[in-house]
């Protein structure tokens, strides 16, 4: 939920192989996860974790994602250029994500989707007023080929995958300043409540643009409204408490 689009699901290949087991009789670490279709766009990701065991761990997972391309564990000049029309990806653990906010590198092109990885990561952490670009958060402890598969789909086109624990921890608010007080009652009009309910669904500024038939400009003044009223510091946290007060 945050600044991006819904959906995760691929077709089969077209050619309907599969793959075999390993010569030593272990399954493929891949079996059963959605292949990716002619039209998928390819990412390219870059890993920023503080740790050779993490990196090294990570990179082995998406090495088996046949869309995935591994373009370094530094952004900026140095880094290998992306494939043509891959969308940029920076899996990042919490202290270097801290860090990012100083980055003045990548000026040149859009700036890439953020995903955290991580165990100790807090709602709090997410929505201070200073807190770089997130996209999604994986659990490190979670973190399975077909997870990180699914995080990063859902992340690239737009939904902001959260774990469980996370989720509910952003509902329960933590006595964060961004969670409406209760007993304060709270109105949209007819297109913030359309606009709320394609949030929740996922959808892109651009996507919630068509899908109403207005300008993206229009769309960012429903979502600062929204975000407002909700007394929210962001889009994931205004979707969360939206479905937990069964706003809409």
């Amino acid at each position: 939920m945050h600044e991006r689009d819904r959906g995760c699901s691929a077709e089969p290949r077209g050619d309907g192989t599969r793959r075999r087991p390993d010569a030593d009789g272990s399954a493929d670490a891949t079996a059963g996860l959605p292949a990716a279709a002619d039209g998928d766009r390819p990412v390219a990701v870059t890993l920023l974790l503080g740790t050779e065991v993490l990196r090294r761990g990570v990179a082995s997972l998406l090495e088996q994602l046949p869309h995935v391309t591994l373009t370094g564990s530094a952004p900026g000049p140095g880094a290998p250029e992306p494939p043509p029309g891959a969308a940029e990806v920076v899996i990042v653990s919490l202290p270097e994500w801290r860090r990012l906010a100083d980055d003045g590198n990548a000026e040149h092109r859009p700036p890439p989707v953020v995903v955290l990885i991580g165990d100790d990561i807090r709602a709090r952490d997410l929505s201070f007023p200073s807190a770089p670009p997130c996209d999604g958060v994986v659990s490190l402890a979670e973190a399975t080929v077909a997870v990180l598969d699914d995080t990063l789909r859902r992340a690239v086109r737009g939904e902001f995958p959260l774990p469980g624990r996370l989720a509910r921890e952003l509902v329960a608010g933590g006595g964060r300043p961004g969670r409406r007080r209760e007993g304060r009652p709270v109105s949209f009009t007819e297109r913030e409540t359309e606009t709320l309910g394609l949030l929740i669904e996922g959808y892109s500024n651009k996507q919630i643009a068509k899908a109403l038939g207005i300008s993206a400009h229009g769309v960012k003044r429903l979502v600062g409204a929204i975000l407002l009223k909700l007394d929210a510091p962001n889009r994931t946290t205004a979707a969360v408490m939206a479905m937990d007060q069964r706003l809409v």
